[in-house]
């Protein structure tokens, strides 16, 4: 089994007083089970490729004893927390492939005996914080978080801060223009159709004007409807008067060829006078 050779000085006796938490309360199946005075024993803690969800507790930076921490491979979102610098023990803190968020916390560079760090692919933002510490593993740690930037990632801070700054400013323009124009409409239309109506309301003559003008235009429309009626009615019957016509020479014309290849020229002329006299 592989080790991590630590300094001899590293840890110290159990019975220090910088502990905070002797014990751990649990519920479970409506049960409250309560651990006293094990908790100073923890040294390594593995809940990775689990489907854990919500955020880092913060009472797990209560645990200065622990030396391996890893969450990796669930679905934790949140900052990570601020206290975790006083986990000062830890060796390795692996917490890549969640969904957290929110900046690197500058009490991450206390860990001073930090030998592996791994924070890949999560969704945080801003500048890693400088010192000695962090800025000593390789980019590998921090792959995978679009937004961050700073040493040892190539990606320049200054300039997406900037960005960031002007993205921010735009979005505040925008939503303040966005809201004055809604303002504007609801008070202009308050104001439009409350001058229109008063209007109507108070001026006797203007009522009857306003009113007179909507029966013009309902029988506008209606006389303007009637005469399209009428002149699609006469054109439809033009058609059908065509048509009618178009059926009769059609029919002469046949009834013509049969009797002409019976040459019997006389019966044709009978039906044809029939027909259109």
């Amino acid at each position: 089994m592989a080790s991590i050779e630590t300094p001899d000085d590293l840890f110290t006796d159990l019975e220090y007083s910088s502990y905070e938490l002797e014990g751990l309360v649990l519920m479970t199946v409506g049960r409250e089970l309560e651990y006293k005075g094990i908790l100073r024993y923890v040294r390594m803690v593995d809940l990775s490729s689990n489907n854990f969800s919500g955020s880092i507790p913060t009472e797990l930076s209560q645990l200065a004893g622990l030396r391996f921490l890893n969450l990796s491979r669930n679905h934790l979102m949140g900052r990570i927390p601020e206290k975790i610098g006083r986990m000062t023990s830890l060796l390795s803190l692996d917490l890549s492939t969640n969904h957290l968020s929110g900046e690197i916390p500058q009490s991450l560079a206390d860990l001073t005996f930090l030998n592996l760090l791994n924070l890949s692919y999560n969704q945080l933002w801003g500048r890693i914080p400088l010192s000695t510490q962090l800025q000593s593993f390789d980019a590998f740690s921090y792959i995978g978080n679009a937004q961050l930037c700073g040493a040892p990632l190539t990606k320049n801070c200054t300039e997406d801060e900037e960005s960031q700054g002007m993205d921010t400013i735009d979005e505040n323009d925008e939503g303040s223009e966005m809201r004055w124009f809604y303002i504007s409409m609801g008070l202009g239309f308050i104001v439009g159709c409350g001058g229109v109506c008063g209007a109507l309301l108070f001026k006797k003559n203007w009522r009857y004007a306003y009113f007179q003008f909507l029966y013009d235009i309902r029988d506008w429309v209606y006389v303007a409807a009637a005469i399209r009626l009428n002149r699609l009615h006469d054109n439809l019957r033009r058609l059908l008067f065509i048509i009618f016509i178009l059926l009769k020479i059609e029919i002469c014309f046949k009834l013509f060829l049969f009797l002409m290849l019976n040459h019997d020229i006389k019966i044709f002329l009978r039906i044809f006078i029939f027909i259109f006299l």
